[in-house]
């Protein structure tokens, strides 16, 4: 397995199963450090008033907390500030800026945000800011005019490790930071906070990433910290906490607070020590996240009735979806769901009273940021990556907005072949089923974190016999049994909405799945979860 995802030589899958911290780059290699550690230190001599300004989901909410803890430790005083994401939109905003200006500081810094706002940047520099940029998105050619800019991705940059997630590219300026005054002992206690924001951002899980995410998730396993501790507990995570903790537990309830209208109170979370403001806020916080998944059951249901007169064909190769009052926090997350549902990238759309706001979600070859650059003319505001993009129009007329879907599908199908908008389930290996038991887990264990680039292990076996009557559980979940070893071995389909016919005892599939640790319902401890079945 570990030769099929790259690492071919001894020493390279023992840097992998072994992460060490001792591994981490030098971050004076990245472009632009010198000048901004040079410029952060003389702002904590002189006193000068500092600013970190954030993006709203969790990965920006996790480096503002990790930078603002980074200069207190310093001996700094810094404020924040985070965009409310309903009212005032992603990034760098001159209304923001001039509030900033008058309030007296002299030094921003952006997080996780910044490295498009070239407009903005000029505008910091003619009321007097000095600004220091840190993000991770893809710069446009032109790049901002910054006292420096952090970003591994922009031209001329050498630092060796180029997929750093925002929080990523703080946690190198926190190291440098530190490293300057000899405190590298410190540099460790910020990992915790890293790992979140790394895992949720959904960057490729290896190299830098997979080292700070190792260590983090570790962490996280022993706080102190009381809001981490009760967002945690909050969230159902238990003693370990692994990278799928994070992705499907913690960082939605981050993100469903801004998502539902909350804003940089959220940061709050971790350095308030008042167990009941603690416990107010994540309380809070569940409240926001139950909100966000009824919104987006109601998008769904409308955008279902809409595919009733207009059905996904064939021969679309991208997807729109536009619909009135649509809440704007949440059309990010239905677009993932279309794109799990069609594999097609889409976009879908919040129509206002006269203008639009969207989001967008693709699939794997599909470089989304680049499709809405090539319709940047019907385009006010558009900014991301090529898996994830936010944009804004000035116009909700329908013809507009029908051109736009036009142009979007034809650039699609230029660049997509019939193959590239096929689903494909990798497997790791074919395995006799026998072998699928707590051994074997234990083994795949040692992969951990997993996540992009280094996904979960997925085992196929084929001539699988069905032991028992298979069961329907709340109308959405198939589970089949089977045995391993002379044990019953659980098998279980979630979520699936059609399920295969004429499926009883003595049935013979086909099965592709991922092995999970099940101490209450299977005698052998683990239960096969199902990505595919094939019934003879």
């Amino acid at each position: 397995m570990l030769i099929n995802r790259g690492y071919r030589e001894p020493e390279a899958a023992w840097s992998f199963l072994e992460p060490s911290l001792d591994t981490l780059h030098d971050p004076f290699l990245m472009k632009g450090m010198n000048q901004a550690v040079s410029r952060i230190r003389e702002a904590g001599e002189r006193g000068d008033k500092i600013i970190i300004y954030g993006d709203y989901d969790a990965d920006g909410i996790t480096s503002v907390a990790v930078l603002k803890r980074a200069l207190e430790l310093l001996g700094m005083h810094t404020d924040y500030y985070i965009p409310r994401r309903l009212e005032d939109g992603y990034g760098l905003r001159n209304e923001a800026l001039d509030k900033i200006a008058a309030e007296g500081y002299r030094l921003v810094i952006t997080v996780d945000c910044g490295i498009r706002a070239i407009e903005c940047a000029k505008y910091a520099g003619e009321l007097g800011l000095d600004l220091i940029i840190t993000d991770h998105h893809l710069p446009v050619e032109e790049s901002p005019s910054a006292l420096a800019v952090l970003n591994p991705k922009q031209e001329g940059c050498p630092y060796p490790f180029k997929e750093l997630a925002g929080v990523g590219v703080v946690f190198k300026l926190v190291q440098a930071l530190f490293s300057a005054q000899g405190k590298d002992d410190l540099i460790p206690h910020f990992l915790k906070l890293v790992a979140i924001g790394t895992v949720a951002d959904m960057v490729p899980l290896n190299g830098e990433n997979r080292v700070v995410a190792y260590y983090g998730l570790l962490g996280l396993s022993n706080l102190r910290n009381p809001g981490l501790k009760n967002l945690l507990s909050g969230s159902g995570v238990g003693f370990e906490v692994s990278s799928q903790d994070v992705g499907f537990k913690i960082a939605p309830r981050l993100n469903a607070y801004t998502r539902m209208g909350g804003g940089s109170e959220i940061v709050e979370l971790f350095f308030l020590a008042d167990q009941k403001e603690v416990s107010d806020l994540v309380r809070a916080m569940d409240e926001n996240n139950t909100s966000r998944k009824k919104c987006e059951q109601e998008i769904v249901r409308e955008i279902d009735r809409q595919l009733v007169d207009n059905p996904v064909s064939e021969d679309q190769n991208f997807l729109l979806f536009a619909g009135k009052g649509w809440h704007r926090g949440v059309i990010g997350n239905v677009a993932s769901k279309m794109v799990n549902r069609f594999y097609r990238p889409c976009l879908v759309l919040s129509v206002g009273t006269d203008s639009c706001q969207g989001s967008g979600r693709s699939i794997p070859g599909f470089h989304l940021l680049k499709a809405l650059a090539s319709c940047d003319d019907l385009l006010y505001r558009y900014g991301g990556h090529a898996q994830a993009i936010g944009c804004s129009l000035d116009s909700v007329d329908p013809e507009h907005l029908e051109k736009l879907r036009k142009r979007l599908d034809e650039y699609a199908a230029a660049e997509l072949s019939d193959e590239d908008k096929t689903p494909v389930l990798k497997i790791d290996s074919y395995i006799p089923v026998e072998n699928a038991g707590i051994d074997l887990l234990s083994q795949i264990r040692k992969l951990e974190p997993f996540g992009k680039a280094n996904p979960e292990p997925v085992f196929a076996s084929r001539n699988v016999e069905i032991t028992a009557v298979p069961r329907i559980l709340k109308g959405r979940h198939l589970k089949l049994q089977t045995r391993s070893g002379g044990q019953k071995v659980d098998m279980i389909w979630w979520q699936k909405d059609s399920f295969p016919r004429g499926l009883g005892p003595g049935s013979k599939v086909d099965v592709a799945y991922t092995l999970k640790l099940d101490n209450y319902r299977s005698e052998s401890g683990v239960y096969l979860n199902i990505r595919d079945l094939r019934v003879f």
